[in-house]
């Protein structure tokens, strides 16, 4: 038979397994999350045709990773692409696909205009100046991270 004593004691002790697994969790929380790269300067240039351009800055905190992926809503856009512009041969400027985007251990990646981008490929509308909208972006490490879209003229 179970006494107040014994109820006292199992609440107890159900009460520290709890804590002891919050705990836990708390820290594998915090172990997975441990050098995932910071994503700042998120931005895209507003647009008058059906094609726009996604740029934002990536710091290495510690791990190398890299950036494997972008998806914008197909509410907004057809596709998201990862691209580069180069310069080709003949001294022409072409946007080429990449696979994925480096991101140093320990320093800093920027997506900008004439450099590594996500591309938006069929929008269903411009982009316009104060609008704004999630951009997910996926490292190879890291994981999916979604991150805000402001776009301004530029």
């Amino acid at each position: 038979m179970s006494t107040p004593k014994t109820r006292l004691a199992a609440a107890v002790g159900v009460a520290a397994l709890l804590t002891l697994s919050v705990a836990a969790f708390g820290s594998f929380a915090t172990a997975a999350t441990a050098g995932a790269p910071k994503v700042s300067g998120v931005w895209a240039r507003t647009s008058t045709e059906m094609m726009g351009a996604a740029y934002l800055t990536i710091q290495g905190t510690g791990t190398a990773d890299k950036l494997v992926a972008a998806a914008a809503p197909k509410s907004l856009v057809k596709t998201t692409e990862l691209h580069r512009s180069v310069m080709d041969s003949g001294g022409m400027m072409s946007m080429k696909p990449v696979k994925s985007i480096p991101v140093p251990a320990s320093g800093t990646v920027k997506l900008k205009p004439g450099g590594y981008h996500v591309m938006l490929i069929g929008l269903k509308k411009p982009l316009s100046a104060g609008a704004t909208f999630p951009l997910t972006l996926t490292f190879a490490t890291a994981g999916k991270r979604t991150v805000t879209v402001t776009v301004r003229k530029g």
